[in-house]
């Protein structure tokens, strides 16, 4: 890669970590599982795309967790979630 397109990308990954505090208040707005579902798809797709494998997957785990989380385990959805939260206010900081 170039060395403009290297700082375009890391322009854009510095967008994405600006915009992880947004997120974070659209996850805790969402009205539902559906919802919440929603921002978790977006910010797996997202953060792997912008080079954060680690908070993808956490994000891809979340809504999976939330998916099963009716006739599963609502404890191991509430604590991927707070993985995933902690993972991101420590990125955005």
């Amino acid at each position: 890669m170039d060395e403009a397109r290297q700082a375009e990308f890391e322009n854009l990954r510095r967008q994405f970590l600006r915009g992880l505090a947004q997120r974070l208040v659209q996850l805790d707005s969402a009205r539902d599982d559906a919802g919440r579902r929603a921002v978790l798809h977006r910010l797996a797709g997202a953060a792997g795309g912008y080079g954060f494998a680690e908070l993808g997957q956490l994000a891809r785990l979340a809504e999976q967790a939330l998916r099963e989380a009716p006739a599963g385990d609502p404890a191991l959805a509430a604590e991927t979630l707070a993985r995933l939260r902690e993972q991101m206010l420590t990125l955005a900081a």
